[in-house]
């Protein structure tokens, strides 16, 4: 009597059969402990590095997009008391000084509230007369724009003559003149 090898210990030539040769294949699939290991320590350290990087970045947007917020609220409030107190209101702009302030210029100047940007945020007026602008008792502004700026990022901020509508353009990474 003949004993011959089991198929999984048969060397693999070309005399063998396609069945013995799959199933042999199929046995030696396999991922080990340890290299499943070593590839989520890599994923791990990876994904770190780009954490570390982006979490820099989104504090710089979140912290020029939050003075935006503020600066825009700031307006629409100047805006309602014009309307609710029937005499004009100004966002008075200081750039020197990286603040600005709400103001009544009517029958006297009054200084309602201070604000100052947080550090690293620089303002500039681009598109209007003065340093302020100006909300009517029927609600209407004086038309300008304002942009702010961190060095990195840049935010845009409008208001219209028409409706004294006050817009935030998103944000962006190229300067706007």
């Amino acid at each position: 009597m003949r004993v011959t090898k089991p198929a999984w210990r048969v060397p693999i030539t070309a005399n063998h059969n396609c069945e013995a040769i799959s199933w042999h294949l199929k046995k030696t699939r396999g991922v080990t402990l340890l290299e499943l290991a070593v590839v989520l320590a890599v994923i791990m350290v990876i994904s770190g590095a780009v954490f570390i990087g982006i979490s820099g970045n989104t504090n710089d947007y979140r912290t020029l997009h939050n003075a935006a917020v503020a600066l825009q609220a700031d307006m629409r409030y100047a805006q309602r008391r014009a309307v609710m107190e029937g005499r004009r209101f100004n966002v008075h702009f200081e750039p020197s000084l990286n603040r600005y302030s709400i103001v009544t210029w009517q029958p006297s100047r009054e200084i309602h509230r201070i604000i100052y940007f947080q550090d690293g945020i620089t303002l500039r007026l681009t598109s209007f007369d003065g340093d302020s602008i100006g909300f009517l008792p029927r609600g209407t502004g004086v038309a300008g724009t304002i942009v702010l700026s961190n060095g990195r990022y840049w935010q845009k901020l409008t208001t219209t003559v028409s409706g004294g509508r006050v817009y935030i353009y998103p944000i962006t990474t190229t300067p706007i003149s």
